[in-house]
Order: structure tokens, then C-alpha cells, then sequence
């Protein structure tokens, strides 16, 4: 799987925001079980327009099933928050799951090896869940 930053200029990022943008590599790591990358991608006016982390699992074990995954996500979010939070299933990918409180996609798939988080358009309230969705959805087709 390519880097987050190279992910986004494939799709290209550009077209389903409507802007150009300059992208931002803010993390990448790997080592012999996982392989994460994380992207920014900036608009004209200097403010994120879509952020991706993609992190995908390399090790001999594998991970646990994406439904799996999902759901111990919500578990987390529940115990961090001190309340169960507003999530959207969304059919992408093997799992999704939107979180509307911090405006963030959550995408497994690959056998559960690969996971996506997309934030788009702005954090919490401001995200654009829409936007997110089709980031998400571009990337689950063109690397599948």
C-alpha cells in the first residue's frame, strides 16, 4: 500500500474537493508488523481539506475481523468519552463507522489488515461527512 500522501494524489484528492491542494506528510513509520503513514492535505487557504491515516498490519498473525475491529472501536470511544457516541455504520470497505463527535471516517478492509481514518472538510461539527465518505470510497476502489 503506498503512502497516505501518495494515496490522496492518486484518487486525486484535488478533484473531489475541488481545490487545489498541497499534501503533507506528517507521519510515516514501518517496521516488520506495520506499515503507517499520515497525510494532510491542504487547501489554498492553508487549512486541512482531508486528512488521512492509513495503517496497514503486516504481521504473520493477522489482525482480528474488520466487523470485530469496528466494534471494540465503539467500546473504545464509549470508555474515552464516558458515554456511547453518535455512530453511522457505512457500508465501505469490510467495516466503517462514523463518529459524528470528532468528524471522523474509520474504514477496514483488506481482510481487516488495512484501516483508513479520513477527517474532511473540518473537525467534530464542521467535518464534512459526505466528503469523507467519498475519500474513502475512491480509495477502497482504486486500492483494493
Amino acid at each position: 500500500m503506498p503512502s497516505a500522501c501518495d494515496v490522496l494524489r492518486a484518487l486525486p484528492a484535488d478533484d473531489l474537493t475541488g481545490q487545489s491542494l498541497e499534501y503533507r506528510t506528517t507521519q510515516d513509520r514501518a517496521d516488520a508488523d506495520m506499515r503507517m503513514s499520515m497525510c494532510t492535505a491542504v487547501g489554498g487557504d492553508d487549512l486541512p481539506a482531508v486528512t488521512l491515516l492509513l495503517r496497514q498490519d503486516l504481521s504473520a498473525a493477522g489482525p482480528q475481523p474488520a466487523s470485530a475491529a469496528r466494534e471494540r472501536m465503539i467500546a473504545d470511544l464509549t470508555d474515552s468519552f464516558g458515554h456511547a457516541p453518535a455512530v453511522e455504520l457505512a457500508e465501505i470497505g469490510e467495516a466503517a463507522l462514523w463518529v459524528e463527535e470528532i468528524g471522523q471516517l474509520t474504514v477496514w478492509y483488506r481482510a481487516g489488515r488495512v484501516m483508513l481514518i479520513v477527517t474532511a472538510g473540518g473537525i467534530g461539527p464542521k467535518a464534512d461527512e459526505d466528503l469523507a465518505k467519498r475519500v474513502a470510497r475512491g480509495i477502497v476502489a482504486r486500492f483494493p
